[in-house]
C-alpha cells in the first residue's frame, strides 16, 4: 500500500502472530515518546505512525477508503492527547472492526454517543482505554489508601471564564477529570445537582457553583472560575474524623487529624494549620507521594487488559457516567441563565 502522505509505515518481512501491531496517530513529538516507552515491550510492534492533523493527511481522514486501509493495518490504536482530526465515526469503525484503543485524554463525546461505544466494544469483545487523565497520577492513586467513606467533597479551581456560546465545552474541559475522581470517591449514586452561575466582572461567568448530593447522603460543592484565586486547584474530602487536602498544583497530599476529644471542630474551608487559631484542633501529616513513570504503567496495563480480556481503570464507563453529569449541569445552567 503506498501512500502519499507524510505517514511512515515501519514494517518488518516476518511477522510473528502473536505480536501485538500497534499503530500511533499523534504528532512527531507524540509519537517519539510513545515509541521510545513501547521500546522495551517484546511483544508490542510498531506497525506505523501516522498524523491526522498533517494537512498533507488531513484529506485521508475524511476517505472512507483510506480510513479502511489504515483501520486494517493494526490491532492496537493510541492516539495522541492533541489529536484533533479523528471524529467519532473513525473511532466507531475501529470499534467495528475489533480494533483496541488507547486514547490519551478524555474526549468531550455525548452520553449517547458513548453508550453506543459501549455497545459496540462489548459486541466486539475490545478494550477501550484513556490515559493521562488526573485519576492515574501518583498523587491520586497515592490519596485512594486514605480515603474511605468520605462525607463532604469540596473543589476549588481558578480558570478562565468561558466564551459566549462555549459553555458546554468549557464544563467538560475544566471539569471532566475532576468529577471523575469525586464520583469515585464518593462511590454511590448522584441524587440531585444544582448549579448556578455568577456574573461578578462582566457578562460572561466568573464563578460557577455546584452542589451534589449522592444516594449515600455525601455531599460535594463545587467551585470553579475567574474569581477563585489563581493557581488553585485543590480538592479537600472530608471524612470520619480526619481531612485531606489535594493540591493538585502543588502535587501535595496533607492529612489533618484532631488533635483532641472536640465540640468545637471548624468546617472552614480555607483551613490553614500554620495561620489558623482554628488549626490548633489539628495534628497535619504530610503524606509522600509514590512516584512512578505514569504512560509506562498505562501503556503497560492496556497491553496486560488486553491479554487478559480485563476492565481497564479507566473505561467508557468512566466517562460515561461524566458525561451525564456534564449534560445535566450545562442544562439546569440554560434553563435559567439563557447568556451563557
Amino acid at each position: 500500500m503506498i501512500i502519499k502522505s507524510k505517514i511512515c509505515w515501519r514494517c518488518k518481512i516476518n511477522h510473528i502472530s502473536q505480536m501485538k501491531k500497534t499503530i500511533i496517530l499523534g504528532s512527531n513529538k507524540s509519537v517519539d515518546e510513545y515509541a521510545a516507552l513501547l521500546r522495551d515491550s517484546k511483544d508490542v510492534e510498531l506497525t506505523g505512525y501516522i498524523d491526522p492533523d498533517d494537512s498533507l493527511n488531513y484529506n485521508m481522514f475524511g476517505d472512507f477508503i483510506k480510513i479502511l486501509e489504515i483501520i486494517q493495518t493494526g490491532d492496537n490504536f493510541i492516539i495522541g492527547n492533541q489529536v484533533k482530526n479523528v471524529s467519532f465515526d473513525v473511532i466507531c469503525q475501529m470499534m467495528k472492526f475489533g480494533k483496541n484503543i488507547f486514547i490519551d485524554g478524555y474526549r468531550n463525546w455525548s452520553a449517547h454517543e458513548l453508550d453506543t461505544l459501549q455497545k459496540l466494544r462489548m459486541e466486539s469483545e475490545t478494550i477501550f482505554q484513556f490515559g493521562n487523565t488526573l485519576y492515574s497520577l501518583p498523587l491520586f492513586t497515592t490519596s485512594l489508601q486514605y480515603l474511605k467513606k468520605p462525607r463532604f467533597i469540596k473543589l476549588e479551581k481558578h480558570c478562565q471564564a468561558p466564551k459566549t456560546g462555549e459553555f458546554n465545552q468549557w464544563i467538560f474541559n475544566q471539569l471532566a477529570q475532576e468529577l471523575d475522581l469525586i464520583n469515585r470517591i464518593i462511590g454511590s449514586n448522584i441524587r440531585s445537582i444544582s448549579a448556578r452561575p455568577m456574573f461578578l466582572f462582566g457578562e460572561h461567568t466568573d464563578l460557577l457553583n455546584i452542589h451534589i448530593e449522592y444516594d449515600n447522603d455525601a455531599i460535594c460543592h463545587i467551585s470553579l472560575g475567574r474569581a477563585i484565586e489563581e493557581n488553585t486547584h485543590k480538592l479537600r474530602v472530608f471524612q470520619h474524623e480526619k481531612l485531606f487536602h489535594i493540591d493538585f498544583q502543588e502535587n501535595q497530599l496533607m492529612e489533618f487529624r484532631l488533635a483532641s476529644n472536640t465540640d468545637q471542630l471548624s468546617l472552614n474551608m480555607d483551613l490553614n494549620p500554620h495561620q489558623s487559631s482554628d488549626a490548633q484542633q489539628f495534628i497535619s501529616i504530610d503524606r509522600n507521594i509514590m512516584p512512578y513513570d505514569v504512560k509506562r504503567m498505562e501503556l503497560r496495563n492496556f497491553f496486560e487488559n488486553i491479554d487478559k480480556n480485563l476492565s481497564p481503570l479507566n473505561g467508557l464507563d468512566h466517562l460515561e457516567t461524566v458525561a451525564i453529569i456534564c449534560e445535566t449541569i450545562c442544562e439546569k445552567v440554560k434553563r435559567r441563565y439563557q447568556a451563557v
